[in-house]
């Protein structure tokens, strides 16, 4: 291929990536929207009191991936209880540590886990927990079998089983879990990038300056634990004979990974490099694993352009030299193929090879890569994943016939960052209501205090993700204190009320509901309807009514919110489209409605108990939720009930009893129809009210409070 002919193609390619989502600004906004649902994990974990810190990364929070590469979620969670020290100088009192302990027959980067004690620097002796184990010499290990943590899992998993990928372990294909611990110094080995020589161009100073100060974290080696149990890799590396005497040492084996320092420096990418190291990984899913499957891995990929970029000069990384820049990054791998030998960038030692792949495979793998790269790429047309081959060979590719447009690549890339974005803001919604904690209010004030402090002094993700949720904590704040005055016969103070003004900004509607359900039960009806007038003004075609509960189907999403998402900002997205759905708590029972009390009851007996699985996944059920329109109608109803406001009452049963047949069973659809027949028991139509709550029934028979209420009606019914 001659020089124009390769500038043309790059060009074209470079296009291409940008139509599907290769962008600068999708890979920003998806850095960004990842960095921030880690930071809200994070606060989520110290709400439920656990001493760990959750990380995202991989491919989600790198913006390496597109909609068509269907990346699953790479999730670390570091166990901060016990911190990994390299020597004894390094212990600290308080806590007990976990110390490395390696030997010359330790592979690189691996070692053993020795419990220390937490009084004194001297070793633990007896084994305290079941993934414990004693070693010849008399040193407690911590194995890598994880028994407890198991165990959870298989209780979270709604088969009951595990899925398991290298060192990973979950209960979702699309969700990988590793657990982990850090040690705050680097090993030898992995200051392998600091020492070593290269050029000097890349990484930048600011980067590995950064990148010294990460630490590397302690997870479990990714052996089979069962050595005959079938794996995709027959290598001799994974593989131990039963009869080996040894065999239970690789269940002792725990390994460096750097993957903070890897993170830094694939931000420290430039646009073209980033778009080059997508279409390598396009490359790998679409051609090369149909040869040697996932034992050829994104991470090669990763360290091949890692590499790369060391070592070619910077000017190379041009939009009409991007062709160029995918051979470099293959004459990386063709290198090492041929040498049988695939560094580990940032710890030394490591071949990347091992137990990966077979010496017949990199033959085949090196004649594979050089047939590419002298056939001109004419694989890249024959690419499906996200239409890129068809769009390359398209004049204009966005009118392919079947082919979405750039425009709807964006808008469904953009929604699909918000809805992850609100599904976990949503997450930590919820643990602020179902906290296991005696004292709620008690426990929210400390929350606040938190959150004050990150909003202050957090870096800008963390200051951003604070002020999203300090209104949340206002609106459990404010709900408890005003249940308590109503509960007492006390009107509600102007601080409470200042409380409830600072929490209509978590949403668009949901607080505001919460507000005038207060209201109601307070007495202050006229304030009430002026309230609920206002949160209908609120409504429109835009407007995501937002389902977070397991077991209930979410609300579809209309074209009016898809189109909202492309350029809004994902506070504004929350505060001027998104209506959260509705939650009472036993420590705000006084500021519902008495008819919606039974919802907290809905779980009537051992059958209904045994249908909450996994049971943390329902413990929602326990409360009174609902979905913020079918309450806006039901509050109307029950306030011009109280005002004698016969018209607009029925205006408000009207507009109830449509929104019920129009949404088909979406949300939390059997609490609507549970306040549309409590509508009708107020106007007296007992039968029609009984069809609601049979209704009501048919959708959920188990867990489903209509249970008392028909029990409710037949009993008034005999006592006639």
């Amino acid at each position: 291929m001659n020089r124009e002919s390769m500038q043309q193609l790059s060009l074209r390619l470079s296009r291409v990536l940008e139509e599907i989502g290769v962008s600068k600004y999708i890979r920003t906004r998806r850095r960004r929207t990842w960095l921030m649902i880690e930071t809200i994990d994070r606060i989520r974990d110290e709400l439920a009191g656990g001493n760990f810190t959750t990380y995202t990364f991989g491919s989600q929070t790198e913006g390496t991936t597109t909609l068509g590469m269907k990346s699953d979620i790479d999730r670390l969670v570091c166990d901060n209880d016990w911190p990994v020290i390299l020597d004894w100088s390094e212990w600290r009192q308080g806590k007990e540590n976990l110390l490395v302990v390696k030997n010359e027959q330790s592979p690189p980067q691996h070692c053993w886990l020795q419990w220390v004690r937490s009084d004194l620097p001297l070793q633990v002796t007896e084994v305290n927990r079941r993934s414990d184990m004693v070693d010849s010499e008399g040193r407690v290990l911590l194995t890598n079998t994880q028994i407890e943590m198991h165990e959870k899992m298989r209780q979270i998993s709604q088969s009951g089983e595990m899925v398991q990928h290298g060192p990973s372990r979950s209960w979702n294909e699309m969700l990988d879990f590793i657990n982990a611990f850090h040690c705050t110094s680097l090993p030898e080995e992995c200051k392998f990038l600091f020492c070593r020589p290269r050029p000097g161009h890349w990484p930048r100073p600011d980067t590995l300056a950064m990148a010294r100060q990460t630490g590397v974290f302690l997870v479990p080696q990714g052996y089979t634990e069962d050595p005959l149990r079938p794996v995709k890799c027959r290598s001799t590396t994974f593989y131990v004979p039963v009869e080996n005497m040894h065999y239970p040492l690789y269940k002792r084996e725990w390994r460096f990974s750097t993957s903070i320092m890897e993170r830094l420096l694939v931000f420290d990418m430039n646009i073209i490099q980033h778009k080059v190291y997508v279409f390598l990984k396009m490359l790998r899913k679409s051609i090369i694993k149909q040869v040697v499957d996932d034992r050829f891995s994104t991470f090669h990929v990763k360290t091949a352009i890692l590499f790369t970029i060391e070592t070619y000069p910077p000017n190379i990384w041009s939009e009409d030299n991007l062709v160029q820049c995918v051979i470099y990054c293959l004459t990386t791998l063709l290198r090492w193929l041929k040498i049988r030998l695939c560094p580990h960038y940032t710890i030394s030692g490591v071949n990347l090879f091992t137990g990966k792949l077979f010496k017949h495979e990199q033959y085949k793998l090196h004649s594979m890569i050089t047939e590419i790269i002298y056939s001109n790429f004419q694989c890249l047309y024959t690419i499906e994943m996200d239409d890129l081959g068809r769009r390359m060979s398209s004049v204009n590719s966005s009118q392919i016939i079947g082919v979405d447009t750039g425009c709807t690549l964006y808008q469904v890339q953009m929604v699909d960052l918000y809805i992850w974005w609100a599904a976990y803001y949503l997450q930590v919604h919820i643990a602020f209501l179902i906290n296991d904690k005696s004292d709620l209010y008690q426990s929210m004030i400390e929350h606040f205090e938190t959150l004050n402090v990150l909003k202050n002094n957090g870096t800008k993700i963390e200051q951003e993700t604070a002020s999203l949720l300090i209104p949340s904590v206002c609106g459990v704040l404010a709900s408890i204190k005003a249940s308590r005055c109503i509960y007492q016969g006390q009107p509600v103070t102007h601080s409470i009320l200042q409380l409830y003004q600072l929490s209509f900004d978590s949403d668009l509607l949901s607080r505001r509901l919460k507000f005038a359900s207060m209201l109601y039960c307070s007495g202050q009806y006229e304030a009430a309807a002026n309230c609920l007038t206002y949160c209908e003004g609120l409504l429109g075609p835009a407007v995501w009514q937002c389902c977070t509960c397991v077991g209930r189907q979410g609300t579809p999403l209309t074209n009016e919110f898809r189109k909202k998402t492309g350029n809004t900002p994902f506070k504004d997205m929350l505060q001027k489209y998104t209506a959260i759905d509705v939650t009472f708590t036993r420590d705000d029972i006084h500021c519902v409605p008495k008819h919606l009390v039974y919802e907290m009851f809905r779980t009537a007996g051992d059958e209904d108990r045994q249908q909450r699985h996994p049971a943390h996944r329902y413990e929602w059920m326990d409360q009174i939720v609902i979905d913020c329109v079918p309450f806006l109608h039901y509050l109307q109803y029950l306030t011009h009930t109280q005002l004698n406001q016969r018209d607009r009452k029925l205006r408000a049963l009207n507009n109830l009893y449509f929104y019920i047949f129009s949404k088909k069973g979406c949300g939390y659809i059997d609490t609507a129809w549970n306040m549309l027949g409590h509508c009708y028991e107020q106007e007296n139509e007992l039968n029609i009210a009984r069809v609601c709550y049979t209704k009501s029934l048919q959708l959920y028979p188990r867990n489903n409070a209509a249970n008392w209420h028909v029990a409710r009606i037949m009993h008034q019914h005999l006592n006639g």
